[in-house]
């Protein structure tokens, strides 16, 4: 952002990011290195191949919530960027989701000594990444077309003659959903011909076919950049405006009741308005129930399987890890604001605000650990009380961490 307008960010909050990403990255690469734990060089390569259908699947829905609504449009608006400028910033914006994300393969490839399985997996994962930004990036123009009739014509045909064929959902939301399907089998198609190939015996793990498939993947995000680049300015703007309209919308529109305060029955009377305000913005910023539901789903399946107790360690951290993370998007200002909310309390109030809110992810995983304690012979209580305590204590950190970075930067704004 400093390259945009200059002054606009602390020194601080550049750290901070980093700090993050870093961080993000060593834990991923630990729950690697603890799922090929004493797996052969095949299972390694099925392992980086499955991972990478998994991340296709979550590069696929996560471009538009990563990219808008902007947090920095204000200034963005004040430096007034050339299309170009404001393509890289919106680049280097997501860029790091995709980096992070190619640490798992890299570790299980080069931890079983294998580099062309590390750098097949890498490149896949980067290839969808890129492509995914180019195919969402620009999404706005045609989601208005589509929400003003102006596009979709023939759609709009076609379930008038077969309705069985329309997806149940707004206009507006078929380009998102056809995007999300094109994202993901094109990031699947890579891992897919690797597994073809070594099934078919022409290699053994990963060999230079293995590169091929990315390779053509990922020429093709520079060839659609290079035709976005002209006109990025309205494709983002209009964007920006879509979602901003979209997440302004309270749930009652969408059919599902907000969380009420009745419901945050685990916080204290004196601070539960502030926990339930907290949950209110946060579902609407993003759908946490799903992700938790689909989290909670992975990890019994996982148990369930006996796919080893490295794999099953990895998929409950991970669990952990994202539902606790989530707390940081309260630290955006668009959220909370930070100036109003801490007139209601301190560093401490709100600290153990947003460990409330974390704790609300608890009980649904106690709920798991019980099942698979009666379904299965290989989960007991020790493991219930152990992982009880894993999420108490990230949760603790998450809370804390988010709730000094939003006093810091309240500080540097006021100073």
């Amino acid at each position: 952002m400093s390259v945009l307008l200059p002054g606009s960010s602390s020194l601080v909050g550049r750290w901070a990011r980093i700090a993050g990403w870093v961080g993000a990255a060593v834990v991923l690469g630990a729950l690697a290195a603890t799922a090929g734990e004493g797996l052969d060089p095949a299972g390694r390569a099925r392992l980086v191949r499955y991972l990478g259908i998994l991340i296709a699947a979550g590069l696929a829905v996560g471009v538009q919530h990563a990219l808008y609504p902007s947090a920095v449009a204000s200034r963005l608006q004040l430096a007034n960027p050339d299309p170009g400028r404001l393509l890289r910033h919106a680049l280097v914006r997501w860029l790091p989701i995709p980096l992070v994300l190619t640490v798992p393969v890299v570790v299980i490839g080069l931890a079983g000594g294998m580099p062309l399985l590390a750098a097949e997996g890498a490149l896949s994962v980067l290839a969808t990444g890129l492509y995914a930004f180019v195919r969402f990036a620009p999404l706005g123009p045609a989601v208005r077309a589509w929400e003003r009739e102006e596009a979709g014509g023939w759609y709009r045909t076609l379930y008038t003659w077969a309705p069985s064929v329309r997806y149940g959902v707004p206009d507006a939301l078929v380009p998102g959903l056809n995007r999300t399907g094109a994202v993901f089998l094109v990031g699947a198609l890579s891992p897919l011909v690797a597994q073809t190939l070594s099934n078919a015996g022409v290699m053994v793990g990963s060999g230079p076919l293995a590169l091929v498939a990315p390779l053509v993947v990922l020429a093709a995000p520079a060839a659609l950049a290079a035709r976005l680049r002209p006109t990025f300015d309205r494709a983002f703007w209009i964007s920006h405006g879509v979602w901003a309209d979209a997440f302004r919308q309270v749930e009652r529109a969408e059919g599902r009741e907000p969380v009420r305060v009745e419901a945050v029955y685990w916080a204290p009377r004196r601070i539960r308005p502030a926990v339930w305000a907290g949950l209110v913005s946060l579902d609407r910023r993003f759908p946490l129930g799903r992700i938790a539901t689909l989290g909670l789903a992975l990890v019994a399946g996982v148990h369930l399987a006996g796919l080893g107790d490295g794999i099953e360690a990895a998929t409950l951290a991970l669990y952990v890890v994202v539902m606790n993370g989530a707390v940081a998007l309260t630290g955006a200002e668009d959220l909370l604001p930070t100036a109003q909310t801490w007139r209601l309390g301190g560093v401490a109030r709100w600290s153990a605000v947003r460990f409330l809110m974390n704790a609300r992810w608890l009980p649904p995983l106690v709920a798991i650990f019980l099942l698979l304690i009666w379904l299965t012979e290989e989960v007991g209580w020790d493991d219930l009380a152990v992982w009880t305590l894993v999420d108490l204590g990230v949760a603790a950190v998450s809370a804390c961490f988010v709730t000094l970075a939003a006093h810091l930067r309240l500080r540097r704004a006021v100073a």
